[in-house]
């Protein structure tokens, strides 16, 4: 697939903010700490370094101890540095608080643009320093990217698909985004690539959020879906699907999309009744990813009063573990801004991810950096500790691999090479300080 372009770290590395605890230099050393690079099972079994310079990793291990040029050393000691976390389908827009359509229509725009950048702060002090939003009704996330990029905005790094295509009155309508003929089509598809969306999103089956729609049902003609993947990938763009139904699941694979969103296999009883494990194996030997948005509220849902298994957890749970069973691939994700999930929640949704699919912590964690990055198409610049990427860091008071909970309070969360201590953090959030 194409790589998503992305602003190269500005030169410099981390921003002055005046009044505020964060690393005013461009060079410098993490020491005395153990890491996860990303990728594999385990952390390292021995404290390591990692230089950073100009915001991105200079050299990781003894080569960066070796070779490291400048004053300023940060001490770890006891400490666990990991890659910045990934969500890949969040709402900027939505206001979790809400439960409808109506009322998130209702609101005014300079409040949404307000929230918007609250809501990309709150994440990134969550250790998300990379995000993809996967829908919004007037492209506000394209202008937060820009502002984040330029850094006159804290957030993550932030990847946009704009107005999602789906039929008259169908999933998300309200955002702008119906098509019923090739031309509308092509006039939606070019707004996004003209707004300079990353991605383009497609609704390929009824949801929950619009009312009058079902998750089960497909929305397009497989012809249509072919013609916007088409489109798309002649632009650039990959393709998200949002797909709830075992047809649509597959309508979208076979359409050629790059991830498959939700995945539920939903059918008339309702989320994972329908499951199909020749469709699984198909997913699996595609290349595609399967983004589940797994979220805070599935860990609600467990388990009922008497602590017995509740038939949610039942069902989603045996659907995720066959789809892994598959060989399926998973990448973190929270469907945030939905009623009830928070943006800056995603641990809880990884906690909740590690029960449904009977998943270890390292399956988890590859699945919010390494395996996301790849997935989104950032594999060369983000998602591992390796030299030659971002900057993009979290370091934690213990061993993640042991506990997912630690991820719940970062000590230090560094995005393209600034320093967001607790101090930091806790003076940005006040608004005490503006970003430089």
């Amino acid at each position: 697939m194409p790589k998503i372009g992305t602003i190269a770290t500005p030169p410099g590395g981390a921003v002055s903010v005046i009044g505020a605890n964060i690393l005013n230099s461009n060079n410098y050393l993490i020491e005395k700490g153990r890491f996860w690079s990303g990728v594999g099972d385990a952390s390292s079994p021995l404290a390591a370094s990692v230089w950073v310079r100009e915001g991105r990793i200079e050299a990781v291990g003894p080569t960066a101890d070796e070779r490291f040029d400048g004053e300023v050393r940060r001490d770890a000691s006891g400490q666990f540095l990991i890659p910045g976390l990934i969500d890949s389908h969040v709402h900027l827009e939505l206001d979790p608080s809400l439960r409808s359509p109506a009322e998130q229509l209702a609101l005014a725009p300079e409040e949404v643009v307000g929230s918007m950048a609250r809501r990309a702060r709150d994440m990134l002090f969550a250790g998300i320093t990379t995000t993809r939003d996967c829908g919004g009704g007037a492209h506000r996330e394209h202008d937060l990217r820009a502002q984040i990029d330029a850094r006159t905005t804290v957030g993550p790094r932030l990847l946009c698909c704009g107005q999602p295509l789906t039929i008259p009155r169908g999933h998300c309508h309200f955002w702008g985004g119906e098509v019923s003929t090739p031309f509308e089509i092509e006039r939606v598809l070019e707004r996004q690539f003209e707004a300079g969306s990353d991605w383009i999103k497609v609704m390929a089956t009824g949801g929950v959020f619009t009312p009058g729609t079902r998750a089960r049902d497909t929305q397009f003609e497989f012809s249509r879906l072919v013609g916007i993947v088409e489109a798309a990938t002649n632009a650039g763009r990959p393709v998200a699907a949002h797909c709830h139904g075992t047809e649509g699941i597959a309508d979208a694979l076979r359409a050629g999309v790059r991830t498959l969103e939700h995945a539920s296999f939903a059918g008339e009883k309702g989320f994972g009744t329908a499951l199909d494990e020749s469709l699984m194996r198909e997913i699996a030997a595609s290349g595609a990813w399967v983004s589940p948005t797994v979220n805070a509220g599935w860990g609600h849902r467990i388990e009922d009063k008497e602590g017995a298994p509740t038939e949610f957890f039942k069902r989603m749970s045996h659907c995720l573990q066959r789809q892994r069973a598959a060989g399926v691939r998973f990448i973190a994700s929270t469907d945030a801004g939905i009623p009830g999930v928070a943006h800056q929640d995603l641990v809880k949704g990884l906690e909740a991810f590690s029960r449904f699919g009977d998943l270890s912590p390292a399956e988890v964690l590859r699945s919010a950096t390494s395996e996301a990055a790849t997935a989104l198409g950032l594999d060369d610049e983000t998602g591992r500790i390796e030299a030659g990427l971002s900057a993009d860091l979290v370091l934690l008071a213990s061993d993640p691999l042991e506990d997912l909970g630690v991820l719940r309070d970062p000590e230090v969360v560094v995005f393209r090479g600034e320093w967001l201590d607790r101090e930091t953090r806790g003076t940005l959030a006040d608004g005490t300080v503006k970003h430089a």
